[in-house]
């Protein structure tokens, strides 16, 4: 709409430019104003009326609300019925990757499974921090591993954090999902033993510890 907007605005432009409109007045020469002073005095004359406090007042809360509450990840259900499917980590490199020693592992084109290289030895769980069944249902987890992450699709991490007595991630953006293929939670992800792939898995709220 905003392109639109603009095309049609060159448009007519020059069909007003093309018209012989007569003279209209003295003539003097065009100047054109300096970017950086026109920016200072508007800059100025908020700040004057007292404009600017209030908008960085509402910049700042903004900030801090969506730092708190992030907004929520678009397109994710809630689970109702058990599934589980496999996801391959592998990725098209874009460059060649080196070791610490600048030796070249794997180069830039090769298609490499990043399990190869480094375990994965870590539980994630995504959950919807505002649903009361999904939260409960977190609390009776055992991770199978040492480490685990508690990533939130949509809720108040500091909410989360104090309820569940754990540091809480958020999927911003849904980064994590789509590159996982997660639509629905509750969802758990972890390493497939002796494998190179992940395990996926959607679990009903309500089926206990599973």
């Amino acid at each position: 709409m905003r392109c639109r907007g603009l095309i049609a605005l060159l448009i007519w432009g020059q069909s007003v430019a093309a018209a012989d409109l007569g003279t209209w007045g003295d003539l003097w020469p065009v100047k054109e104003p300096d970017m950086l002073t026109v920016i200072m005095q508007r800059l100025t004359a908020l700040e004057l009326s007292g404009e600017m406090g209030r908008k960085m007042d509402a910049f700042k809360e903004r900030v801090i609300r969506n730092s708190l509450r992030p907004p929520a990840v678009p397109g994710i259900g809630r689970t109702e019925k058990y599934g589980s499917r496999l996801f391959d980590p592998s990725v098209r490199l874009a460059a060649d990757i080196r070791d610490n020693e600048g030796r070249v592992f794997a180069r830039q084109g090769e298609v490499m499974n990043p399990l190869q290289y480094v375990p994965f030895n870590q539980t994630l769980y995504f959950i919807n921090g505002d649903d009361p069944a999904q939260v409960a249902w977190m609390k009776r987890q055992t991770p199978p591993t040492l480490e685990s992450k508690i990533i939130l699709v949509q809720g108040s991490i500091p909410e989360m954090q104090k309820s569940l007595d754990s540091r809480v991630y958020f999927d911003q953006n849904g980064v994590l999902c789509q590159r996982l293929g997660i639509d629905q939670v509750p969802a758990r992800v972890s390493a497939v033993p002796g494998d190179r792939f992940l395990k996926v898995e959607f679990i009903p709220a309500e089926e206990g510890r599973k």
